[in-house]
């Protein structure tokens, strides 16, 4: 086998999944105390995908699964590591990955979730990478970021409500030519505003009792003035930080691709860094903000739109509760 330092780990193939029940502003303004014009103008979204009731996690997880090895002409069995970047599990325990490690009849190799809630899939990616060769010797590693955001919402707060949808994507990581591949990636948090994004109740902080059941605890909760500060300061600290760490500059980058938290902060961010609007990809308007499963289905759309081609240097920027944010270069192959 070749020495490590003669290759790359990069992305071999890549996939994603969103539910087929598509719901509009128009439609949600009929269960919300909203506007379709309001919605719009407050997020740049104009549809997002749910779920159906009878739907997890794991199964928008495991069809993106499917469709990422499809991509890499892999099966199952080439799967030596499985890190899924959610923060809607199927349950508390055991892990959304062994389940989709089981649906997906991976036959062994380690599963386990991270929760960075929308930093998942970064926070994910850049652990299965440094993983990769303790576990992946001849083999390949599956990253997902998946969620079901939709049977988290409090339907009674539209200052959160509006802005979610439910979807998967996921990648192969693999070996590529010296050169290509995660070039550098960088994650943090900073846990003093770790009550600005959270689900109170359900956990050993506050188990769930019929005062939390009745307090509506069970759902999500968003600082959006709070998130919003944490977001627009932030970003200008990482992507530098990351390019530096790539050896390269701001004009070496082809193609950005954000989380999709709201068009309006997304495209804020990007002029506060001075980035051609060209250069960002967007999915926010039709897919709303899937969390974990943002970056990888974004960046899925981009390459069927045709925006990713062999050598470009890609992007990958987001922030998340926690509060966390992570961003990753890589040379596409």
């Amino acid at each position: 086998m070749p020495s490590v330092d003669s290759f790359g780990i990069g992305i071999v193939g890549i996939g994603s999944h969103l539910p087929s029940r598509c719901v509009t502003n128009q439609e949600i303004e009929t269960f919300v105390d909203t506007t379709a014009d309001w919605i719009a103008s407050r997020t740049g979204i104009q549809e997002r995908r749910y779920a159906s009731v009878d739907t997890c996690t794991s199964d928008l997880a495991t069809k993106a699964a499917v469709s990422a090895l499809g991509n890499a002409k892999l099966l199952a069995n080439d799967v030596g590591l499985t890190v899924l970047g959610t923060s809607t599990p199927d349950w508390t325990l055991p892990s959304t990955a062994c389940h989709v490690q089981q649906k997906l009849g991976v036959p062994s190799g380690p599963a386990f979730d991270v929760s960075a809630v929308c930093s998942g899939f970064i926070y994910a990616m850049t652990v299965a990478h440094s993983l990769f060769n303790l576990c992946c010797s001849s083999s390949y590693a599956l990253v997902i970021g998946a969620e079901t955001f939709s049977k988290l919402l409090d339907f009674q707060d539209r200052t959160s409500s509006v802005f979610f949808g439910d979807g998967a994507g996921a990648v192969i990581l693999g070996r590529v030519p010296a050169g290509y591949g995660i070039l550098a990636s960088e994650l943090t948090a900073n846990g003093d505003l770790h009550d600005n994004i959270k689900v109170p109740a359900g956990g050993s902080h506050l188990p769930t009792s019929e005062d939390t059941l009745r307090k509506r605890l069970h759902c999500f909760r968003m600082n959006g003035r709070a998130v919003w500060d944490y977001v627009t300061s932030i970003i200008p600290q990482i992507v530098p930080s990351v390019l530096q760490k790539a050896g390269l500059d701001l004009p070496d980058i082809d193609l950005f691709i954000f989380h999709q938290a709201n068009y309006i902060m997304v495209n804020h961010c990007a002029k506060q860094l001075g980035i051609d609007a060209a250069r960002v990809h967007y999915t926010v308007e039709k897919y709303g903000n899937t969390a974990a499963a943002s970056i990888p289905i974004t960046l899925h759309d981009a390459l069927q739109q045709g925006k990713l081609h062999r050598g470009s240097v890609v992007m990958l920027v987001t922030v998340g509760g926690g509060m966390t944010a992570a961003a990753s270069i890589m040379r596409w192959y």
